[in-house]
């Protein structure tokens, strides 16, 4: 946790988490389609999680998101220096 006053503090967390809410534009057949090939060659699972990713970024900053993402893969990182879970002991 940061106590940079300009970073924004949230209850939940701004990517990945629970989605409860919608944001929806009216967009034309070419936009849509666009919008999934764009998806798809960058590498999302989704419309959906482009276009929360690229929402994010616009409102919150490039570097405030990257710096989600080091610390979401900073904690798995530091899971797998940890006890294996049971479906790791299995295999």
């Amino acid at each position: 946790m940061t106590n940079d006053p300009n970073v924004p503090v949230f209850a939940r967390a701004i990517l990945g988490g629970k989605k409860t809410c919608k944001v929806e534009a009216r967009v034309s057949d070419e936009v849509k389609e666009a919008v999934r090939r764009r998806a798809l060659d960058l590498g999302f699972s989704s419309e959906s999680e482009y276009l929360e990713t690229l929402v994010t970024v616009d409102c919150f900053g490039k570097k405030h998101v990257q710096m989600v993402r080091d610390r979401q893969i900073a904690m798995v990182c530091a899971l797998a220096d940890t006890e294996p879970t049971a479906e790791g002991v299995a295999s």
